[in-house]
């Protein structure tokens, strides 16, 4: 296996993106998740997929231009898959970082009753906490990705939080 000084440079590239992605997705404790999702898929669902399809394309067809035509097709769709997946943690941690570090913020009081709890049997690497709050004002529900499972369903919730540049709720702590 011979790695060349643009494949160096790429691979480079990738894991500085994917650093900062993943400091982004972890540098905050409360935030409306599904928010984040949504912006995620809309405004950067194409350049995921293409350099998803980009990666994949280098690293199968190529890459391995002796192997078997089945290899690399096979190779090529799971590649797809899981560098999607990578690009799209790692541009909704840019996105929340944006979202929190640029621009003006506007200050905001969550209060509401939490009607939900939703929170994983195993804390792993990755798994939010996340309880749904009936907010008092909006009469409406939102979903909060929080950092800990101390939260009572039928409890009171009230949290001084920013509206962010891209209109995300947050708060670091």
């Amino acid at each position: 296996m011979r790695i060349t000084k643009s494949d160096l440079t790429i691979i480079i590239l990738l894991l500085v993106f994917v650093s900062i992605g993943i400091y982004g997705i972890n540098s905050i404790e409360f935030i409306v998740g599904k928010e984040t999702i949504n912006f995620t898929l809309k405004w950067c669902g194409v350049p995921i997929l293409l350099l998803a399809l980009y990666y994949a394309f280098k690293s199968t067809f190529a890459y391995h231009k002796s192997a078997e035509i089945w290899r690399n097709i096979v190779g090529f769709v799971i590649m797809t898959f899981i560098m999607g997946m990578v690009f799209f943690i790692s541009f909704q941690g840019l996105i929340i970082l944006i979202n929190n570090n640029l621009g003006d913020h506007k200050e905001y009081q969550l209060q509401g009753k939490i009607v939900s709890l939703d929170y994983p049997k195993d804390k792993k690497i990755g798994n939010k906490y996340s309880i749904e709050i009936k907010r008092e004002i909006e009469l409406d529900t939102i979903k909060l990705d929080v950092p800990t499972n101390h939260y009572l369903q039928g409890q009171k919730f009230t949290k001084k939080m920013k509206i962010g540049y891209f209109g995300f709720l947050y708060a670091k702590e």
